[in-house]
């Protein structure tokens, strides 16, 4: 894994360890100015929403808008990130949030902005962050060393909601003295200063791996291996229902502030503040944390806790005693969703990191759009606190998950590059257009039948997260022991690739057949490869 930066590597990081590479400083510095500049546009969205249209569905809404173009986008934006230069890439995205800000702010100026286009241009900006969470979560693993990539996600956490902290609080001033367009205005200013800052990084050309893919190509690959990962799958099914069950404690938060607390603008900023601060605070803890506890733990704890602010909040009616819940809440957010960043990225080899993380957001993101919808549709009839009380016994189930799918067993995944030499194909090219159809033979001793039954279906999911769009083994009715497996791959460059993705721990699985094999014996490949006319056909 390359690094950036000159400082020496510390044999045990501490939480701030990765401000010591310059580029991560820099980029670091340019993230949180963007997020101070979204939370201030969210308080402003959310504010500007609840003026025009009192609805608790309403001002779900605009969360939804946020969040929802990443669940129709969020792959795309993956694949395009592993096709393209991540750094373009991210000044076009943050080019198109900058332009959808400006234009939040011209129509408020002119006294234009209507529900429907503030709902447009949030949606708008969604598609800019959908399409630039990816590429900037991709980037990651290139700017800290392996070692302190824990800490580097967690920092990266900590800037978003160190902007939570401040956002929030500054948007609400600003509406206090002055009109929404000037905290729209300002955020777009953020999204011009990472524009600066990524047009400066001279970042090193990407080094390919195996012939180049099309972009159809590789959305079909990313959701293939998203699809045979028990691991990445554990992940994004925790992570996104845990981010359903949770949603409504944000998206509920203006109505809640306004109606029940009789809070302004103001207070609605200070509430979000103390989340973001109670954020930061777990940040600096979080190592320690995690390192006393175990992965699963630590999102048990979390939930738990948010589960319990929630229910302190319905029942809560006095604004100091809600702000220190708020605070209580955002530190136990962090646990989880910094612990579930973590384990997506380690669940990621480099040739699928963009994808497997686009999942990931739209797993999170989408779960935040349909709970904050769910929520403030169920607020309209039984009002916000009745809503938190139900939250909270949603977010106190999600810890069940973990019996399932255990978030510790993540970092024992190798997903370091193992290529294996990729066959030499004879055919001329006009000979060799369609599927390639790979067979391997086995000769397994008759007492290891069951268990090398098993470990080739491990083998069989690698396959398939690696490029095959089909697989089985069949067993030789007339040499019980003779085990033959085959699958298919779309073309041969394809297979090529597939040979380029393989990993430690996939080698590993395809090395642990040969404990089961008979004396003497290899595993026995052939390629075979669909005729031209026949692929036009659609054959194999």
């Amino acid at each position: 894994m390359s690094t950036i930066g000159d400082d020496a590597q510390t044999a045990h990081p501490s939480a701030w360890t990765p401000f010591g590479h310059r580029v991560f400083r820099a980029l670091w510095i340019a993230q949180f100015v963007s997020n101070v500049g979204t939370w201030m546009q969210t308080v402003g969205a959310v504010w500007v929403m609840l003026e025009l249209k009192g609805s608790p569905t309403f001002v779900a809404l605009v969360a939804t808008a946020s969040s929802l173009p990443t669940v129709f986008l969020g792959v795309v934006g993956g694949a395009l990130a592993d096709l393209l230069d991540r750094r373009r890439l991210l000044i076009v995205t943050q080019t198109l949030m900058l332009a959808a800000a400006v234009g939040m702010a011209v129509l408020d100026a002119v006294g234009r902005l209507t529900p429907a286009s503030l709902l447009g241009l949030t949606f708008a900006l969604g598609v800019g962050a959908a399409l630039n969470g990816p590429a900037w979560q991709a980037i990651q693993p290139e700017l800290v060393p392996r070692e302190e990539f824990p800490q580097a996600v967690t920092l990266g956490g900590a800037s978003i909601n160190l902007g939570r902290a401040l956002g929030p609080a500054l948007g609400g001033f600003i509406l206090a003295v002055a009109e929404p367009w000037l905290v729209f205005a300002l955020n777009a200013l953020s999204f011009g200063v990472v524009v600066v800052v990524l047009w400066a990084w001279k970042r090193a050309a990407d080094e390919a791996e195996g012939p180049p893919e099309r972009f159809a190509g590789a959305v079909r690959a990313g959701l293939r291996y998203a699809l045979f990962s028990r691991t990445l799958t554990g992940v994004l099914v925790r992570a996104g229902l845990f981010s359903v069950a949770s949603a409504g404690l944000m998206a509920l938060l203006p109505v809640y502030s306004k109606n029940v607390l009789g809070l302004g603008s103001g207070g609605l900023g200070l509430l979000l503040a103390g989340f973001g601060g109670g954020a930061l605070i777990a940040a600096a803890l979080l190592p320690r944390v995690r390192g006393r506890f175990g992965e699963d733990s630590v999102v048990a704890i979390g939930s738990l806790t948010v589960a319990a602010a929630l229910l302190a909040l319905a029942i809560v009616r006095w604004a100091p005693l809600a702000l220190a819940v708020m605070v209580c809440a955002g530190a136990a957010w962090l646990l989880c969703l910094s612990t579930f960043n973590v384990a997506s990225q380690e669940a990621l080899p480099g040739w699928v990191r963009a994808r497997g993380l686009a999942m990931y957001l739209t797993a999170f993101t989408g779960g935040i759009a349909l709970g904050s919808a769910a929520w403030g549709y169920l607020a309209n009839s039984l009002g916000t606190p009745a809503t938190f009380a139900w939250g909270a016994l949603a977010v106190a189930l999600t810890p069940l998950l973990g019996l399932g799918w255990h978030l510790s067993r993540v970092g024992d995944l190798d997903l370091s590059p193992a290529p294996m030499y990729a066959p030499e194909m004879r055919l001329a090219v006009e000979d060799a257009a369609g599927p390639v159809f790979v067979t391997v033979a086995y000769e397994v001793r008759p007492e290891s039948v069951d268990e090398f039954q098993r470990a080739v279906r491990r083998v069989g999911r690698a396959r398939r997260r690696t490029g095959a769009v089909r697989w089985s083994i069949y067993r030789d009715a007339e040499a019980p022991q003779r085990f033959v497996e085959m699958f298919i791959v779309p073309s041969w460059q394809e297979h090529v690739r597939q040979h380029e993705r393989r990993t430690v721990t996939d080698a590993g699985l395809q090395e642990s057949l040969r404990n089961f094999l008979a004396e003497g014996t290899e595993p026995q490949v052939a390629h075979f490869v669909a005729p031209p006319r026949l692929a036009r056909r659609g054959g194999g």
